[in-house]
């Protein structure tokens, strides 16, 4: 290129990365320009350099003036516009021309000639190209229409002169259609065009929509690259195209006549650049007739450039090279020889969109959870999407445009099919299966393609209509994640064995996706036909309005509703069963379940929503067998449960004695906070067998952060939480009495207000309960698959075992003293599936942390004998433990720990080792809006007061006797190793190296609801870093680049989604906001490189720090320790006033459960963890339908609550109980209001 040399691209997606490579092959330097919502597109990453646009997402993109800006400042020799937004503005043509930067494009004067239909009418039958029948102008009024029209004769088409893509025109039939018609296409030009010039065609019903790809040197030179046929269209929307039009292949005469008269038009006006001259073509006669002509780069030019071996972006970048260097355009006579004599071959391009083909094709926004493209000889893929980007409502849904070129139009359609049909994408419903079946339409197969090809085209999804969610459906399949850890949570169904009998009674494989249903269901619509079960808590169930039988598989017909109501007995979840799944929805870490805390895997990460459309199978056997399971062999649901649990890992010498038998005395109450992550117990308050948690907090129940088992009792201070398949994978609470194996599917079923008893076993116990459960569901598979019947199938056993064939067992299962080389070690169960190993005496020690390293790589390393290393699920390393998460049932517990034993006699002192590690420079911000703001929220709607209040990073500081400056300088100087990655979403623990420098710091109380992602908090005696928008408690003291990248596409981040090792060694340089800002944005754009070194951590010379620094550290900690306990009291003091307020206006729990035994009283309950924000109904109110209730915030977002759809039916409601105001902060599932029926 002689001037061109920078370039910029002013559009988006697709076409935007298009240009990318062209430019790139060219060696033009690319600026990419963006929305926020852009962030992650490709062209975005593929360009040179990216610039964010201001304003909003809707206009950021046809912002003259900035874009503009951007240009000049940029350097910019030329910008091409791309199709769409600003490509055919005359207007911004025009002062891009005026600023002496080059518009990859046709003239401006051109575009206003193009841009008027009935002008460019003109300029075609001037040129001698052959027009349709019409009005020689624009008509003025609707009497003139009429008659315009019954000149024409009908069929008419109403037609807006500044229209274009298919909108502002209308067809009509008849004179009584007539004046509506021009009304309304009057009214989309002067709204969509600021045009409201209306004429009229004849309209042509059996017809082709051909056009040509014509090229102009701006010299009155042009050349044209064949025909496209674009006749598939819907509301005027082109679906499909091909090159060459197999109807001008049926009439070969007709190419020539088609590309004469396109060249004569583009001549006759000095065309330059590309553009597109499109005719109606009718199917009888083969004659043709000019539309428009699109003076742009087309969407479909990519199966012209298949067929021609042409580069038409090459083009108009030369030709815009030429112009700039006073050429005035291409050479004429170089031109000319270029026209190419005919096509190679046959090409078709299928647009993909994103959109509901039940919502008549409606755009369907959402998260592209996978992105997989079938490898086809001869295909192209034009497209901006991968893994994890989202498709947003701001743009048109387009996902890609799929081209396929080959010898024959015959082995094109087959390539086609191939690539549409094995081609993944999962998310949001899309029209992949639509185009294929097009393709198999004998009329396509024929080249038989009108523009009335879709009026009676009959497609039908096989899928599910969810036109109603439940109280909270999620997909949930076996088993789940438990490989992954590192705050990617367990996952999985809450009741395994409900899930694993209705698959089994609809022919899927045990651990098949399916259908978490809690409290209350979905209504579906089944589009398709399909093999269904409903198991587990008894539900409230209509198939048609007819009663549906639960425990029984049962075969749905298409445009059969079925309608899952409320629990009616115990237990509060039920599993539905779908032969074949759902195959559409992506696998995240090998399992298809959803963990909505953290926004993973399901549909959408999420919950069910009206409107999701869930693709299921569309080969549903023939033979069908009904066969539903015996009363006597289900699951009893009850309201007294009792659940067999193991002693530990802390029962011993953390809690008195006394109050360990309290455990298993008392009968717990189930609180209304519990869900998928934590189940809260009321009951008793703890008895401590110490007075604080040393280093690891103030309070007896702290601890240094260790891996939670499943099932563990966990204890929040005082609070006692049951720990089930989505929690925290660790953290820094106590843990108890952990329920076994083979009861976890009792959590599942524990509803608000049921009561619990544990019942206590040893390890050989539970592992027997455990082959029990394995053997009933295996003898069910028996009798379902081989037609055994359940005669020999024995019932599952109740909570109570009634055999006890060996020691209950202690928390410790094993301890070793320590000596002058080597740290103490203690083995703690947790269950029948988790061992914890610890070192030393509940000290952060890196020491210990170093030994912990040591002994998870033993435990992969080849010398690991293979029936451990194949039932070790997953590890957690903390600071000062491991734990290990193992197939208890697969592997004795004391193999496992011999195994640990001989690698710890191996393992010696390690004071003096070299252990390898990387040191990450960070930029951190120690002012953020985003916190500021959230601060003022924590005030406004949770807590107004704390010591901890408004300044996070002061009370931090004085809480340990330093200044802001002090605690500010800590962060730039010093190492912070990080010692766990986990908890949720990679969130990474550190811990400072220098004894020096390590502080402690407690938690907000209550947590916030909103933390912005790359937050640097601090609490206890370690530094965390938010991975992402989240819930937490831990100060905010400043703000860094996000650790966590959820599909791993950006740099750094490889395979996983997290960034940081354990050992890894973080330090931090100081940035403004702006510079923050700045990187975060490069960060999203996926090009922010990670700054650091690979380097060995010198053990030896750490402890001579440890050595060297103790008199100076002991003295810090008294000055700690004072201004700790001043700080504690004020905390106390404001906790108490606070509190004392909240009572005040509080409802006692009491008063609610007696409400709720009244059956005309229904509970509006939160759908998430947030904060109410506003009340918006009182105490007597009438409500109805569709009523907001409570308007809560969580997240920055506002949620309205709603009068339940299960209520719609009920008749009068009045509000009989408020149990929330503004500043409450409640759990999902928590009760909000109570309503009466009346």
């Amino acid at each position: 290129m002689e001037k061109l040399k920078t370039l910029l691209i002013a559009n988006r997606g697709e076409i935007a990365v298009r240009v990318c490579k062209t430019a790139k092959k060219l060696s033009i330097k690319t600026i990419a320009i963006y929305s926020e919502a852009d962030a992650a597109s490709q062209h975005v990453r593929d360009a040179d350099e990216a610039v964010l646009l201001p304003g909003s997402n809707a206009t950021a993109y046809t912002d003259e003036e900035a874009i503009l800006r951007i240009a000049k400042e940029k350097g910019a020799d030329a910008i091409i516009p791309g199709y769409g937004f600003l490509s055919e503005n005359a207007h911004f043509a025009r002062l891009v021309g005026e600023l002496g930067i080059a518009w990859v494009g046709p003239s401006p004067d051109a575009i206003e000639a193009f841009g008027v239909k009935h002008t460019a009418r003109g300029l075609a039958e001037k040129a001698n190209v052959p027009i349709v029948p019409g009005t020689k102008g624009l008509v003025e009024d609707e009497e003139a229409a009429v008659e315009e029209a019954e000149r024409i004769g009908f069929p008419v088409m109403l037609k807006a002169t500044g229209g274009g893509g298919g909108m502002g025109l209308i067809t009509c039939d008849k004179v009584e259609e007539v004046c509506d018609g021009f009304r309304m296409v009057q009214s989309r030009g002067k709204t969509l065009f600021k045009n409201p010039g209306v004429f009229i065609e004849a309209f042509y019903p059996a017809s082709h929509h051909v056009e040509v790809q014509v090229f102009g040197n701006g010299q009155g030179q042009a050349i044209h690259f064949g025909e496209r046929e674009c006749s598939i269209q819907r509301r005027h929307q082109k679906v499909i195209e091909e090159c060459p039009s197999p109807f001008v292949e049926k009439h070969p005469e007709l190419r020539q006549k088609l590309g004469d008269a396109a060249v004569r038009l583009a001549e006759s006006i000095n065309y330059g650049s590309v553009g597109t001259i499109e005719y109606l073509v009718d199917d009888k006669s083969a004659d043709f007739f000019f539309l428009e002509m699109n003076t742009r780069l087309q969407v479909e030019h990519g199966i012209t450039e298949l067929c021609y071996d042409v580069d038409l972006v090459e083009l108009m970048l030369k030709q815009a090279d030429a112009q700039l260097a006073g050429k005035h355009g291409l050479d004429g006579k170089t031109l000319k020889q270029m026209q190419p004599s005919g096509s190679s071959g046959s090409a078709i391009e299928a647009r993909i969109y994103a959109e509901n083909p039940l919502r008549d094709y409606a755009p369907s926004p959402g998260l592209l959870q996978k992105v997989e493209w079938k490898d086809v000889p001869g295909s192209r893929i034009d497209t901006w999407v991968f893994t994890g980007v989202r498709i947003t409502p701001n743009y048109d849904p387009l996902i890609a445009k799929a081209m396929v070129h080959s010898r024959s139009r015959e082995e094109t359609i087959a390539a086609m099919r191939r690539l549409l049909t094995q081609s993944t994408i999962s998310g949001p419903p899309t029209n992949l299966e639509f185009l294929a079946h097009i393709l198999d339409d004998p009329r396509f197969q024929h080249g038989n393609t009108m523009t009335s090809f879709l009026q009676d085209f009959k497609y039908t999804p096989h899928a599910i209509d969810v036109i109603s969610a439940g109280a909270y459906t999620l997909i949930q399949d076996l088993p789940g994640r438990p490989t992954v850890g590192k705050g990617v949570p367990h996952s999985g169904p809450m009741d395994p064995i409900a899930l694993q009998i209705a698959n089994l009674l609809v022919g899927n494989p045990r651990g098949k996706e399916g259908l978490e249903i809690t409290l209350s269901g979905p209504e579906l619509r089944f589009v398709g036909p399909a093999i269904v079960a409903l198991c587990g808590a008894p539900m409230e169930a209509t198939l048609d309005g007819n009663e549906f039988p639960m425990w029984s598989n049962v075969r749905i017909e298409a445009g059969q509703k079925l309608k899952i109501g409320k629990t009616t007995g115990g237990g509060c979840r039920s599993y539905l069963a779908i032969y074949g799944g759902f195959p559409s929805v992506a696998d995240y870490f090998g399992s298809k379940s959803t963990s909505p805390l953290v926004a993973i895997g399901g549909y959408q990460g999420r919950a069910l929503a009206p409107g999701d459309l869930l693709q299921i199978s569309e080969n549903v056997p023939n033979g069908f067998t009904a066969v539903s399971l015996p009363e006597h062999l289900r699951p009893q649901y009850k309201s007294k449960w009792e659940i067999a649990a193991m002693i530990g890992p802390h029962d011993e010498g953390y809690f008195d004695p006394e109050f360990i038998k309290k455990i298993y005395e008392t009968e717990w109450k189930v609180s209304h906070n519990a869900s998928r992550s934590g189940i809260r117990l009321v009951g008793p308050v703890p008895k401590w067998a110490r007075n604080d948690g040393g280093e690891g907090g103030a309070h007896p129940s702290n601890l240094i952060e260790y891996g939670y088992p499943l099932g563990t009792l966990n204890w929040t201070g005082d609070e006692p939480c049951i720990f089930p398949v989505d929690c925290p994978n660790f953290g820094g609470f106590t843990s108890s009495t952990t329920v076994i194996k083979a009861d976890w599917w009792k959590l599942g079923q524990l509803k608000a207000g049921n009561t619990l008893k544990y019942v206590r076993v040893g390890l050989e116990d539970a592992l027997k309960k455990r082959k029990l459960n394995d053997s009933f569901l295996g003898s069910i598979e028996q009798a379902i698959r081989h037609g055994g019947g359940f005669e020999k199938v024995e019932k599952l056993q109740g909570a109570h075992c009634n055999f006890h064939q060996g020691d209950l067992g202690k928390a410790v299962v094993w301890e070793k003293e320590g000596d002058t080389n080597t740290p103490k070690v203690r083995y703690r169960q947790g269950g029948d599936d988790h061992l914890l190993i610890e070192y030393g005496e509940e000290s952060f020690d890196l020491n210990h942390r170093c030994r912990v390293t040591a002994l998870e790589n033993a435990l992969h390393s080849n010398s690991t004998p293979e029936v451990i290393k194949s039932n070790l699920y997953n590890t957690v390393g903390c600071c000062t433990t491991l734990l290990l998460y193992y197939n208890g049932a697969e592997l004795p517990r004391s193999d496992l720990i011999a195994h640990l034993q001989t690698i710890e006699s191996q393992l010696g002192d390690l004071r003096s080792t070299k252990v390898p590690t990387r040191v990450f420079k960070l930029p951190i911000s120690f002012e953020s809006k985003l916190q500021d703001e959230a601060t003022q929220r924590y005030m406004t709607n949770q807590r107004p007061h704390a010591p901890y209040l408004p300044d996070n990073l002061a009370f931090v500081a004085k809480n340990n006797a330093f200044s802001p400056q002090q605690l500010k300088d800590i962060y730039l100087t010093g190492q912070f190793m990080a010692v766990v990655v986990g908890f949720f979403c990679g969130n990474t623990v550190s811990l400072p190296v220098d004894p020096r420098q390590r502080l402690s710091a407690p938690k907000m109380n209550p947590s916030r609801v909103f933390t912005p992602e790359g937050t640097v908090g601090w609490a206890g005696s370690c530094m965390s870093i938010y991975p992402v928008d989240s819930p937490g408690g831990y100060q905010m003291t400043g703000r860094t680049v996000p650790c966590w990248d959820y599909y791993s596409y950006k740099p750094g981040f490889d395979t996983q989604p997290w960034i940081f090792r354990d050992f890894d060694i973080l330090t931090f340089y100081q940035v403004s906001e702006q510079e923050l800002d700045d990187l975060l944005g490069r960060f999203r754009a996926g090009k922010y490189e990670w700054a650091f070194e690979e380097v060995e951590f010198d053990m030896e010379e750490h402890n001579k720090l440890l050595e060297s620094t103790s008199d100076e550290v002991s003295a810090i900690r008294k000055k700690q320790a004072v201004a700790q306990d001043e700080m504690t009291k004020a905390e106390n003091e404001s906790l108490e006033r606070w509190r004392k307020e909240k009572a005040e206006n509080q409802v006692d729990e009491g008063t609610v459960e007696k409400l709720l035994d009244d059956p005309s009283i229904v509970s509006v309950e939160a759908p998430v963890d947030a904060n109410v924000w506003k009340v918006e109904v009182k105490e007597g109110d009438e409500v109805g339908e569709g009523t907001v209730i409570v308007i809560l915030e969580a997240m920055k977002l506002e949620i309205a609550v709603k009068t339940p759809d299960l209520l719609s039916n009920a008749g009068k409601l009045k509000v009989e109980k408020l149990l929330v105001k503004p500043g409450d902060t409640v759990t999902a599932g928590g009760n909000l209001v109570l309503l009466k029926k009346t």
